[in-house]
């Protein structure tokens, strides 16, 4: 009778770590008819360490990561042992680490220095298929800088004053996140009526809690820097005639209007030229590398994810 009790624990047992082999080795996706598993997806969160991320983040990524692999190899795109070294090198000169500290450093990332190369090599091989992809297709022309800066220029003031509306609701001493969440409501409300100078100027009137509500919120004009300065802030970087969204302080929420800017001075665009050409570059490169990432390079393979 044990002998046959034995047997059929020993046959649950193996049933169970079965089931679990099942599900590690459960297949999530497909590139090429080639597998991605549960296994590997756990494999990548584990080195993620506590950097929060879903299954469905982790799989993209590793799915990402396949495809620019493929098409690297596809390109014959690779990584020589000497650009390894450069960067190892590199990477250990600034952190002033010695062999020794450095593989202490890897250890203490679950990492040997072979690892560490294979990584390395892959990210320079990922780099220069997307220099090759990307960046030679991307550019910023100086109409586009232009015209960047004409409906952005409120960016480039550096003097003047403007003259400032608000309506303020006070946060009363004491009060509980449900009081606080109520007024904000309000605040976030009031601010989608103040659609004119006169729309805000009558709500001012009726519901602003300062000593200028009856002048329509009129606080006076300020040059930068002489408003507190999570007002100052927002404040300088609305345009004319521009409201704010509902701005939270201690004491309670401003929503502020800028009704004109009084004698500004502005950075020329030839001093912030370059500056723009930079942000649009980076914007471009990002949209580009998404496009080609989402559109172009899975619409080149046979992609796969499996519920």
């Amino acid at each position: 009778m044990r002998g046959v009790r034995g047997i059929v624990v020993a046959l649950v047992v193996v049933g169970v770590v079965a089931a679990r082999a099942e599900v590690v080795n459960r297949i999530v996706a497909t590139i090429d008819g080639e597998p991605i598993t549960a296994f590997e997806v756990a494999g990548y969160r584990a080195q993620l360490g506590d950097r929060p991320a879903t299954d469905e983040q982790i799989l993209d990524a590793i799915i990402t990561e396949r495809l620019l692999e493929k098409e690297a190899e596809a390109r014959g795109i690779k990584a020589s042992s000497e650009d390894v070294d450069a960067y190892v090198k590199e990477i250990k000169e600034r952190g002033h680490l010695d062999d020794a500290a450095f593989a202490a450093a890897l250890a203490r990332q679950g990492l040997t220095p072979e690892q560490y190369r294979e990584r390395v090599e892959k990210e320079l091989v990922k780099t220069q298929l997307i220099a090759r992809e990307i960046r030679g297709r991307v550019s910023v022309p100086d109409e586009e800088v232009e015209r960047y800066y004409d409906a952005h220029k409120e960016q480039y003031r550096t003097g003047g004053g403007v003259t400032v509306r608000d309506i303020f609701l006070a946060i009363p001493p004491g009060a509980d996140a449900e009081e606080i969440a109520r007024i904000r409501a309000q605040a976030v409300e009031l601010r989608s009526r103040a659609t004119s100078r006169r729309a805000f100027a009558k709500l001012a009137a009726e519901h602003s809690e300062l000593p200028g509500a009856k002048d329509g919120g009129v606080l006076g004009t300020f040059k930068q820097g002489e408003m507190a300065d999570e007002l100052d802030k927002v404040v300088f970087a609305l345009a004319p005639g521009a409201v704010s969204d509902p701005v939270q302080t201690s004491d309670g929420f401003h929503i502020l209007r800028v009704d004109e800017v009084v004698d500004a001075d502005y950075r020329p665009l030839d001093d912030v030229k370059e500056e723009i050409r930079e942000k649009l570059y980076n914007e471009a490169l990002e949209q580009r590398y998404q496009d080609w990432m989402h559109r172009d390079l899975r619409e080149r393979h046979q992609v796969e994810v499996l519920n």
